[in-house]
Protein backbone atom coordinates (compact mmCIF):
# COMPACT_ATOMS: atom_id res chain seq x y z
CA UNK A 1 0.00 0.00 0.00
CA UNK A 2 1.24 3.48 -1.06
CA UNK A 3 1.86 6.44 1.23
CA UNK A 4 -0.35 9.00 1.28
CA UNK A 5 1.58 12.43 0.29
CA UNK A 6 1.95 14.81 3.53
CA UNK A 7 1.31 11.85 5.67
CA UNK A 8 2.97 11.27 8.98
CA UNK A 9 5.53 8.94 7.07
CA UNK A 10 7.34 11.64 5.40
CA UNK A 11 8.54 13.03 8.31
CA UNK A 12 6.75 16.60 8.20
CA UNK A 13 5.38 18.56 11.34
CA UNK A 14 3.59 21.91 11.05
CA UNK A 15 5.12 24.43 12.46
CA UNK A 16 4.36 28.01 13.98
CA UNK A 17 5.36 31.01 15.83
CA UNK A 18 5.02 30.50 19.90
CA UNK A 19 1.94 32.75 20.36
CA UNK A 20 2.67 36.09 22.65
CA UNK A 21 -0.12 35.25 24.25
CA UNK A 22 1.49 32.03 25.51
CA UNK A 23 3.02 33.56 28.29
CA UNK A 24 0.20 34.69 30.69
CA UNK A 25 -0.55 31.43 31.50
CA UNK A 26 1.04 29.44 34.44
CA UNK A 27 0.00 26.38 33.58
CA UNK A 28 -0.87 24.77 29.99
CA UNK A 29 -2.78 21.48 30.25
CA UNK A 30 -3.43 18.46 27.71
CA UNK A 31 -6.43 16.86 28.61
CA UNK A 32 -6.65 13.34 25.94
CA UNK A 33 -9.66 10.56 25.54
CA UNK A 34 -9.07 7.10 24.07
CA UNK A 35 -10.36 6.17 20.74
CA UNK A 36 -8.25 3.39 19.76
CA UNK A 37 -6.73 4.31 15.97
CA UNK A 38 -8.37 7.76 16.18
CA UNK A 39 -5.60 8.34 18.42
CA UNK A 40 -3.81 9.11 15.41
CA UNK A 41 -5.32 12.62 15.43
CA UNK A 42 -4.19 13.39 18.84
CA UNK A 43 -0.51 12.31 18.18
CA UNK A 44 -0.84 14.88 15.19
CA UNK A 45 -1.80 17.88 17.17
CA UNK A 46 0.75 16.58 19.79
CA UNK A 47 3.40 17.09 17.19
CA UNK A 48 1.75 20.77 15.63
CA UNK A 49 1.45 21.70 19.41
CA UNK A 50 5.43 21.29 19.94
CA UNK A 51 5.59 22.78 16.33
CA UNK A 52 3.74 26.09 17.89
CA UNK A 53 5.84 26.28 20.66
CA UNK A 54 3.06 25.03 23.13
CA UNK A 55 4.52 22.83 25.67
CA UNK A 56 2.22 21.65 28.25
CA UNK A 57 3.48 21.45 31.55
CA UNK A 58 0.37 19.47 32.93
CA UNK A 59 -1.06 16.58 31.13
CA UNK A 60 -4.37 14.11 31.98
CA UNK A 61 -5.34 11.13 29.71
CA UNK A 62 -7.10 7.55 29.32
CA UNK A 63 -6.96 4.50 27.21
CA UNK A 64 -4.84 5.55 23.83
CA UNK A 65 -4.42 8.97 25.15
CA UNK A 66 -2.70 7.73 28.10
CA UNK A 67 0.14 6.11 25.96
CA UNK A 68 0.34 9.41 23.34
CA UNK A 69 0.50 11.26 26.86
CA UNK A 70 3.69 9.08 28.17
CA UNK A 71 5.07 9.68 24.88
CA UNK A 72 4.82 13.19 25.16
CA UNK A 73 5.51 13.58 29.34
CA UNK A 74 8.51 10.77 28.78
CA UNK A 75 10.66 12.59 26.00
CA UNK A 76 12.17 15.59 25.45
CA UNK A 77 10.39 18.51 24.04
CA UNK A 78 12.79 18.42 20.44
CA UNK A 79 11.98 14.52 20.47
CA UNK A 80 8.44 14.52 21.06
CA UNK A 81 7.13 14.58 17.14
CA UNK A 82 9.42 12.01 15.79
CA UNK A 83 8.82 9.52 18.96
CA UNK A 84 5.12 9.82 18.17
CA UNK A 85 5.42 9.44 14.50
CA UNK A 86 8.05 6.08 14.86
CA UNK A 87 5.31 4.68 17.49
CA UNK A 88 2.22 5.28 15.18
CA UNK A 89 4.34 4.46 12.01
CA UNK A 90 5.48 1.12 13.87
CA UNK A 91 1.85 0.09 15.50
CA UNK A 92 0.31 0.76 11.98
CA UNK A 93 2.56 -1.78 10.41
CA UNK A 94 2.35 -4.50 13.15
CA UNK A 95 -1.72 -3.85 13.40
CA UNK A 96 -1.94 -4.49 9.93
CA UNK A 97 -1.56 -1.39 7.98
CA UNK A 98 1.47 -2.52 6.03
CA UNK A 99 1.68 -4.07 2.18
CA UNK A 100 -0.78 -6.99 2.58
CA UNK A 101 -1.92 -6.73 6.14
CA UNK A 102 -4.91 -4.19 6.02
CA UNK A 103 -6.49 -6.17 3.03
CA UNK A 104 -6.02 -9.73 5.32
CA UNK A 105 -7.50 -7.96 8.07
CA UNK A 106 -10.43 -6.37 6.17
CA UNK A 107 -11.19 -9.69 4.34
CA UNK A 108 -11.20 -11.66 7.68
CA UNK A 109 -14.27 -9.02 9.00
CA UNK A 110 -16.34 -9.56 5.75
CA UNK A 111 -16.22 -13.81 6.49
CA UNK A 112 -16.94 -13.06 10.22
CA UNK A 113 -19.89 -10.62 9.46
CA UNK A 114 -21.15 -13.53 6.56
CA UNK A 115 -21.14 -15.84 9.20
CA UNK A 116 -24.40 -14.59 11.06
CA UNK A 117 -24.71 -17.69 12.97
CA UNK A 118 -21.35 -17.00 14.86
CA UNK A 119 -20.38 -13.31 16.83
CA UNK A 120 -16.38 -13.47 16.34
CA UNK A 121 -14.96 -12.28 19.60
CA UNK A 122 -12.96 -9.29 19.69
CA UNK A 123 -9.23 -9.32 18.52
CA UNK A 124 -6.52 -6.75 19.60
CA UNK A 125 -5.05 -5.69 16.42
CA UNK A 126 -1.89 -6.04 18.39
CA UNK A 127 -0.89 -7.72 21.24
CA UNK A 128 -0.72 -7.07 24.86
CA UNK A 129 3.30 -7.92 24.57
CA UNK A 130 3.68 -5.86 21.48
CA UNK A 131 1.85 -2.69 22.91
CA UNK A 132 4.32 -2.86 25.89
CA UNK A 133 7.04 -3.54 23.91
CA UNK A 134 6.75 -0.29 21.58
CA UNK A 135 5.72 2.22 24.37
CA UNK A 136 8.55 0.77 25.78
CA UNK A 137 11.12 1.80 23.18
CA UNK A 138 8.81 5.48 22.88
CA UNK A 139 8.73 6.51 26.16
CA UNK A 140 11.50 7.28 29.08
CA UNK A 141 9.62 6.83 32.54
CA UNK A 142 12.33 8.42 34.70
CA UNK A 143 11.98 11.46 32.92
CA UNK A 144 8.04 11.41 33.52
CA UNK A 145 8.33 10.59 36.86
CA UNK A 146 11.25 13.32 37.26
CA UNK A 147 7.99 15.80 37.66
CA UNK A 148 9.05 18.24 35.38
CA UNK A 149 5.34 17.60 33.59
CA UNK A 150 2.62 16.83 35.96
CA UNK A 151 1.34 13.49 34.29
CA UNK A 152 -2.44 12.06 35.54
CA UNK A 153 -3.55 8.85 34.05
CA UNK A 154 -7.34 7.34 34.52
CA UNK A 155 -8.50 3.96 34.57
CA UNK A 156 -11.50 2.05 36.01
CA UNK A 157 -11.14 -0.54 38.71
CA UNK A 158 -12.60 -3.51 37.40
CA UNK A 159 -12.91 -4.79 41.04
CA UNK A 160 -14.80 -1.49 43.12
CA UNK A 161 -16.48 0.24 39.43
CA UNK A 162 -14.56 3.21 40.87
CA UNK A 163 -12.34 5.68 38.45
CA UNK A 164 -8.49 5.52 39.75
CA UNK A 165 -6.04 8.38 38.56
CA UNK A 166 -2.67 7.44 38.57
CA UNK A 167 -0.29 10.96 39.43
CA UNK A 168 2.58 11.28 39.40
CA UNK A 169 2.99 13.56 41.87
CA UNK A 170 1.82 10.30 44.48
CA UNK A 171 2.43 7.47 42.22
CA UNK A 172 5.77 6.18 40.80
CA UNK A 173 4.45 5.53 37.20
CA UNK A 174 5.30 2.79 34.58
CA UNK A 175 4.55 1.25 31.99
CA UNK A 176 1.21 -0.97 33.89
CA UNK A 177 -0.40 2.32 34.78
CA UNK A 178 -0.34 3.42 30.87
CA UNK A 179 -2.07 0.19 29.81
CA UNK A 180 -4.52 -0.06 32.51
CA UNK A 181 -7.03 2.15 30.92
CA UNK A 182 -6.94 -0.66 27.74
CA UNK A 183 -5.64 1.62 25.25
CA UNK A 184 -6.84 -0.69 22.27
CA UNK A 185 -10.07 -2.60 21.83
CA UNK A 186 -9.45 -6.35 22.59
CA UNK A 187 -6.53 -6.34 25.20
CA UNK A 188 -6.60 -7.90 28.51
CA UNK A 189 -7.01 -5.95 31.90
CA UNK A 190 -4.07 -5.51 34.11
CA UNK A 191 -3.32 -5.57 37.94
CA UNK A 192 -2.09 -3.29 39.98
CA UNK A 193 -1.93 -3.14 43.76
CA UNK A 194 -4.36 -5.66 43.97
CA UNK A 195 -7.08 -4.10 42.10
CA UNK A 196 -7.76 -5.14 38.23
CA UNK A 197 -8.49 -2.17 35.97
CA UNK A 198 -9.53 -2.02 32.64
CA UNK A 199 -11.54 0.88 31.57
CA UNK A 200 -11.30 4.65 30.52
CA UNK A 201 -11.94 7.49 33.07
CA UNK A 202 -10.17 10.61 32.21
CA UNK A 203 -11.49 13.78 31.45
CA UNK A 204 -11.18 17.43 31.74
CA UNK A 205 -12.76 17.65 34.87
CA UNK A 206 -9.05 16.09 36.42
CA UNK A 207 -8.55 19.67 36.49
CA UNK A 208 -10.98 20.27 39.29
CA UNK A 209 -8.39 19.06 42.05
CA UNK A 210 -5.86 21.15 40.27
CA UNK A 211 -4.71 24.57 41.86
CA UNK A 212 -6.45 27.75 40.54
CA UNK A 213 -4.26 29.25 37.95
CA UNK A 214 -4.19 30.87 34.51
CA UNK A 215 -4.86 27.70 32.50
CA UNK A 216 -4.75 26.95 28.72
CA UNK A 217 -6.16 23.70 28.41
CA UNK A 218 -5.93 21.47 25.06
CA UNK A 219 -8.63 18.73 25.26
CA UNK A 220 -8.18 16.74 22.28
CA UNK A 221 -10.93 13.55 21.62
CA UNK A 222 -10.49 11.71 18.90
CA UNK A 223 -14.70 10.94 19.44
CA UNK A 224 -16.84 13.15 21.04
CA UNK A 225 -20.91 13.26 20.42
CA UNK A 226 -22.00 16.24 18.13
CA UNK A 227 -24.62 18.07 20.63
CA UNK A 228 -28.10 17.33 20.44
CA UNK A 229 -31.09 19.08 20.96
CA UNK A 230 -30.81 18.43 24.85
CA UNK A 231 -27.30 19.59 25.11
CA UNK A 232 -24.78 17.94 27.49
CA UNK A 233 -24.60 14.55 26.10
CA UNK A 234 -20.76 13.91 25.83
CA UNK A 235 -18.67 13.26 29.12
CA UNK A 236 -16.10 16.35 27.95
CA UNK A 237 -19.10 18.93 27.29
CA UNK A 238 -20.55 18.01 30.81
CA UNK A 239 -17.18 18.42 32.28
CA UNK A 240 -16.52 21.96 30.42
CA UNK A 241 -20.09 23.10 31.49
CA UNK A 242 -18.72 22.05 35.33
CA UNK A 243 -15.51 23.64 35.30
CA UNK A 244 -17.36 27.09 33.60
CA UNK A 245 -19.78 27.11 36.83
CA UNK A 246 -16.84 26.63 39.40
CA UNK A 247 -14.46 28.98 37.69
CA UNK A 248 -17.11 31.29 37.13
CA UNK A 249 -18.63 31.40 40.56
CA UNK A 250 -15.29 31.85 42.11
CA UNK A 251 -14.30 34.77 39.62
CA UNK A 252 -17.72 36.46 41.06
CA UNK A 253 -17.10 35.79 44.49
CA UNK A 254 -13.36 37.46 44.44
CA UNK A 255 -15.18 40.52 42.39
CA UNK A 256 -17.46 40.80 45.29
CA UNK A 257 -14.55 40.70 47.95
CA UNK A 258 -13.16 43.45 45.75
CA UNK A 259 -16.10 46.03 46.82
CA UNK A 260 -16.49 45.15 50.11
CA UNK A 261 -15.50 47.82 52.62
CA UNK A 262 -12.54 46.65 55.32
CA UNK A 263 -15.19 46.04 58.28
CA UNK A 264 -17.23 43.34 56.09
CA UNK A 265 -13.67 41.60 54.90
CA UNK A 266 -13.00 41.69 58.50
CA UNK A 267 -15.82 39.09 59.17
CA UNK A 268 -15.21 35.13 59.78
CA UNK A 269 -17.88 33.89 57.74
CA UNK A 270 -17.26 36.85 54.96
CA UNK A 271 -13.63 35.53 55.13
CA UNK A 272 -14.45 31.77 54.60
CA UNK A 273 -16.52 33.09 51.36
CA UNK A 274 -13.50 34.86 50.25
CA UNK A 275 -11.28 31.79 50.64
CA UNK A 276 -12.99 30.50 47.84
CA UNK A 277 -12.28 33.36 45.75
CA UNK A 278 -9.67 33.50 42.55
CA UNK A 279 -9.14 35.71 39.57
CA UNK A 280 -7.68 32.46 37.97
CA UNK A 281 -8.85 31.57 34.64
CA UNK A 282 -8.67 28.75 32.15
CA UNK A 283 -9.36 28.92 28.27
CA UNK A 284 -10.41 25.68 26.83
CA UNK A 285 -8.98 24.75 23.40
CA UNK A 286 -11.51 21.81 22.76
CA UNK A 287 -10.17 19.65 19.17
CA UNK A 288 -12.83 17.03 17.72
CA UNK A 289 -11.64 14.95 14.83
CA UNK A 290 -15.10 12.83 15.12
CA UNK A 291 -18.43 13.98 15.87
CA UNK A 292 -20.56 11.37 14.37
CA UNK A 293 -20.82 8.01 16.11
CA UNK A 294 -21.59 6.26 12.25
CA UNK A 295 -19.30 3.35 11.86
CA UNK A 296 -17.33 4.58 14.72
CA UNK A 297 -16.26 1.22 15.88
CA UNK A 298 -14.97 0.39 12.46
CA UNK A 299 -12.84 3.99 12.30
CA UNK A 300 -11.31 2.96 15.98
CA UNK A 301 -9.94 -0.31 14.26
CA UNK A 302 -8.66 1.56 10.87
CA UNK A 303 -4.91 1.30 11.43
CA UNK A 304 -4.47 1.59 7.62
CA UNK A 305 -1.28 3.86 6.48
CA UNK A 306 -3.93 6.43 4.29
CA UNK A 307 -6.44 6.27 7.92
CA UNK A 308 -3.26 7.17 10.00
CA UNK A 309 -2.30 9.96 8.25
CA UNK A 310 -5.48 11.15 7.09
CA UNK A 311 -6.15 11.52 11.17
CA UNK A 312 -2.72 12.92 11.88
CA UNK A 313 -2.71 15.54 9.37
CA UNK A 314 -6.29 16.68 10.83
CA UNK A 315 -4.71 16.84 13.96
CA UNK A 316 -2.28 19.27 12.63
CA UNK A 317 -4.83 21.32 10.90
CA UNK A 318 -7.29 21.58 13.78
CA UNK A 319 -4.08 23.34 15.93
CA UNK A 320 -2.90 25.37 13.32
CA UNK A 321 -6.80 26.75 13.53
CA UNK A 322 -6.66 27.00 16.76
CA UNK A 323 -3.96 29.29 16.89
CA UNK A 324 -4.68 31.13 13.80
CA UNK A 325 -7.18 32.56 15.81
CA UNK A 326 -5.71 35.98 17.16
CA UNK A 327 -8.20 36.46 20.16
CA UNK A 328 -8.48 32.43 21.05
CA UNK A 329 -5.79 33.44 24.06
CA UNK A 330 -7.18 36.53 24.88
CA UNK A 331 -8.42 36.74 28.60
CA UNK A 332 -12.70 35.88 29.11
CA UNK A 333 -14.86 39.18 30.43
CA UNK A 334 -14.15 40.17 34.43
CA UNK A 335 -17.12 38.20 35.44
CA UNK A 336 -16.22 35.20 33.82
CA UNK A 337 -13.60 32.26 34.63
CA UNK A 338 -13.66 30.33 31.62
CA UNK A 339 -14.02 30.60 27.61
CA UNK A 340 -14.43 27.37 25.66
CA UNK A 341 -12.63 27.76 21.78
CA UNK A 342 -14.00 24.64 19.58
CA UNK A 343 -12.72 22.86 16.25
CA UNK A 344 -14.86 19.87 15.30
CA UNK A 345 -14.58 18.21 12.48
CA UNK A 346 -11.63 20.73 11.05
CA UNK A 347 -14.69 23.45 11.47
CA UNK A 348 -13.93 26.20 14.30
CA UNK A 349 -16.73 27.49 16.07
CA UNK A 350 -18.17 30.50 17.58
CA UNK A 351 -16.72 30.69 21.22
CA UNK A 352 -18.93 30.08 24.27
Amino acid sequence: MGVPQGSFWDGGVARGRPDKGLARFRRIALVMSGGAALGAYQAGACAALEGCGVRPNWIAATAIGAVNAAIVAGSLPHERAARLRRFWQELTRRAGGGPGGWARASLGRIFARRDATRAPAEAAPVSAAELRELITQSVDFERINSGAVRVVLGALSLSTGAETFFDNDRHVLGLDHVMASIPLPGLPPVAIGGQVYGGSAASVGALEDARPVDTLCVAIDGYDPAPGKEGGVSRSAREIAALRRNYDLRRMIALLGERLPPAAQGDLEVRKCLAAATNATMTILHLVHEGSGADLAGKMTDFSAVGMGRRWQAGEADVKTSFAQPMWLAPPPRVSGVVVHEVRGGIAAPPR
